[in-house]
């Protein structure tokens, strides 16, 4: 039990050190002036959405959750394979599920509280220094990742706890509750669903919310001539607070739930190393093992934090990659102490499993700045296509997303490959899986950092727009600042885009596989002659190629749900603001409600369906085929189903990197002429009056372009790739 102690000291720590963070950050100077103002209108606008769509998502959640009770406690017969009875299964899954949900929206509630106090307080800083804005920046934006990392930890490990103390694990004989352990995760996983089901809405939403303020501020200011950040446009309140709401709240839900599917995927990794192997004689020990990790790699953030700072000749960029640097190696010392404590013999083999995963988490972290980092020639090169218009800037932007995404891909497919040939040179049955489990949570170490990082350039980019509405005009050297800030801030974004995609593909394998050997073990086919059981794409089999297909079709028609969205509600935001800007006379004070409350009613209208839908499918899928079983073909529905979320997978991660990398391309590359490359912003004409710049129009397209897909649904994509192999687990014994 020393394992649970250290994961519940540790996350208490991360906690207490994120209040700290955020003690440190409040009692920066808020500046003076308009600033303040703007930025309580805007914390405003992000407080009252956040409430309305936490509301809905409690709402929506409850449907859900109420199926999942009355489907275990009502419907479904007690099995010999089930761990509890079946009421009893379903008020946990249940239970866990609703804290799932909670913890999810609290997530965005910490991440959207800090990040609409910090970003005036970075604008204000940056008017001293890159490198005291950079620190305010990074630090609120740790408070977030350090709760994000620490909140998943205590969930998991203290259901885990709760179940093993209502079964008498803590009392004089734990020796049943103790036999009971393997099979916990299975009880708990709904924690994992509620996270991503009310992820998955929260990203919809707030995705949702933002672009489609951004994108009518950008067109509204594009044509009037006020500038999209200009107190004048109707729409650059609702356009700044939709940083908060979407790149902040949201993607806080979508990486919370992120780490919590990772962490269920391995733990159940564990419990099947500990159920195939007899000489392993404590389940505890390699189910924990990966929490414990975590853990470790959560204090190795907060000194990564901490070193992160720069002056005027160092790129701001590599202030971070120092502090990724610190973090891997301090979570190395972790991973290699928890490895010689918990695993035993086979320790030496694991840590070299863990240390495949840090490293990919560097290489990924080098790979995608390649791609989008305004130094780099990917994105000096399409800024030298936007001089022949904007339709060699979207050429050229989704060239460069393509291209963008081998990298990550090959990067996992060799870690993969790494991970699971050294685990499985320990001799131990499913050792390879478990070492692919362990490199994942290499790879997750630096989670709280990484998340720190995402945050900064949402923080980053809110601090731009409040430095442009208020002394941009007196102070370009200030704004100068703000935009390097935020160029590297895109670059971090599209980081943890790729990061999160490609933590995915691994979480995606460890679900899938504890999904099929479940299945083996529930349908009598357990052992390594099951041939049934495997996935097998045969033309006699045409269900499962059906099934496959399904979760293609699934994670496209999300994407374009999202697209969509964004379209329609950015419309009506454009239409707005050319309605209030038209003729509008001196000393115009626009109407910002006006563009809230219609974006804000189609964002919560809009993210409802796709959700359901994207729940309701494997579960359709794998209900439907039920009735297709044979005593030859026992597993044809949950075959059916594994195909579904694999196939959903590939299309999902692969989607989430064309997407992300090449909307932060292009949002860098607009960024890098406005610095005054290629002449910057605007020309003078023969008359000497100053005109916009042909080049730069065509670079602020592709930007507008960009982010829907890169921030809208690009995310909601990567958030239903880790929901599917998660909703299957909770409906499994409803396939067979």
């Amino acid at each position: 039990m020393t394992e649970l102690a250290l994961i519940f000291g540790i996350s208490a720590l991360g906690l207490c050190f994120a209040g700290y963070l955020a003690r440190w950050v409040l009692a920066q100077p808020a500046g003076e002036g308009d600033m303040p103002r703007y930025a309580a209108l805007i914390r405003g606008v992000a407080e009252t959405f956040h409430r309305k769509q936490s509301s809905t998502i409690a709402a929506v959640s409850a449907v859900l959750g109420g199926a999942i009770f009355l489907a275990y406690g009502l419907l479904r017969r007690v099995g010999e394979v089930d761990p509890v009875p079946a009421l009893e299964l379903g008020m946990w899954l249940t239970t866990s599920f609703a804290l799932g949900v909670a913890s999810s929206v609290a997530a965005g509630h910490v991440a959207q509280w800090i990040s609409t106090r910090t970003s005036v307080r970075a604008a204000a800083a940056v008017r001293r220094s890159v490198d005291h804005a950079l620190q305010v920046a990074i630090r609120g934006g740790a408070v977030s990742g350090l709760f994000l990392s620490a909140t998943s930890l205590v969930g998991m490990a203290g259901l885990f706890a709760a179940v093993l103390a209502y079964k008498g694990g803590f009392g004089a004989e734990p020796a049943a509750a103790l036999k009971l352990a393997p099979t916990i995760p299975w009880m708990i996983a709904g924690y994992a669903l509620g996270a991503s089901f009310a992820a998955l809405l929260a990203q919809l939403g707030g995705g949702t919310f933002a672009k489609a303020a951004d994108l009518g501020a950008d067109l509204a200011g594009q044509e009037s001539g006020v500038g999209e950040d200009h107190p004048e446009n109707p729409a650059t309140i609702v356009d700044l607070a939709g940083d908060h709401v979407g790149d902040c709240a949201a993607r806080a839900s979508g990486l919370f739930e992120s780490t919590v599917a990772e962490n269920l995927g391995a733990m159940l990794a564990g419990s099947l190393l500990y159920r195939q192997n007899g000489s392993i004689h404590s389940a505890l020990s390699v189910m924990l093992f990966p929490l414990v990790t975590r853990a470790f790699g959560l204090v190795a953030g907060m000194f990564g934090v901490m070193v992160v700072r720069t002056d005027d000749r160092e790129v701001p960029l590599a202030a971070f990659a120092r502090g990724l640097y610190v973090t891997a190696v301090l979570h190395a010392v972790g991973v290699a102490g928890a490895a010689k404590w918990l695993l035993g013999v086979h320790w030496v083999s694991f840590l070299g499993c863990a240390g495949v995963g840090i490293a990919s988490g560097i290489a990924f972290f080098h790979a995608v700045s390649y791609y989008s980092d305004a130094a780099r020639r990917p994105v000096r090169e399409l800024a030298e296509a936007s001089r022949a218009g904007p339709t060699f800037t979207l050429l050229h932007g989704v060239a460069t997303g393509l291209e963008s995404a081998v990298a990550p891909l090959a990067i996992i497919l060799v870690a993969t490959f790494a991970a699971y040939r050294l685990g499985a040179r320990t001799g131990l049955a499913e050792g390879g899986l478990f070492g692919t489990a362990v490199a994942t949570m290499g790879m997750l170490g630096t989670a709280s950092y990484v998340l720190s990082m995402d945050a900064f350039g949402a923080i980053a980019d809110n601090a731009g727009g409040l430095v442009e509405m208020t002394i941009a005009r007196d102070r370009p050297d200030v704004r100068g600042r703000t935009m390097v800030l935020d160029s590297v801030g895109n670059t971090l974004k599209a980081l943890t885009k790729a990061y999160g995609s490609g933590s995915a593909a691994l979480a995606s394998l460890l679900l899938v596989a504890a999904y099929t050997d479940e299945a083996r073990r529930r349908a009598g086919l357990s052992g390594k002659g099951a041939a049934a059981s495997s996935i097998n794409l045969a033309l006699d089999r045409p269900e499962v190629y059906l099934g496959a297909l399904a979760g293609i079709l699934l994670v496209f028609w999300v994407a374009s749900r999202a697209i969509l969205a964004v379209a329609r509600s950015g419309r009506r935001v454009l239409d707005e603001a050319r309605r209030q800007l038209k003729d509008r006379p001196a000393g115009f004070v626009p109407d910002h409600e006006a563009c809230v409350e219609m974006v804000s009613r189609v964002a919560l209208r809009h993210m409802i369906t796709p959700a359901l839908v994207a729940a309701g499918t494997p579960i359709a899928v794998g209900l439907a085929l039920r009735f297709a079983r044979s005593e030859d073909n026992p597993l044809v529905a949950a075959d059916s189903v594994a195909a579904l979320i694999m196939a959903g997978t590939v299309a999902g991660v692969l989607g989430s990197l064309l997407l992300g990398n090449a909307g932060a391309a292009w949002d860098n590359a607009k960024k890098y002429i406005a610095t005054g490359a290629h002449g910057g912003r605007h020309l003078v004409d023969e008359t000497g009056a100053r005109v916009d710049n042909p080049t730069y129009t065509a670079a602020l397209v592709g930007d507008t372009f960009g982010d829907p897909l890169k921030d809208a649904a690009g995310p909601a994509m990567h958030v239903l790739v880790k929901m599917l192999p998660v909703v299957t687990i909770v409906f499994l014994p409803f396939f067979l």
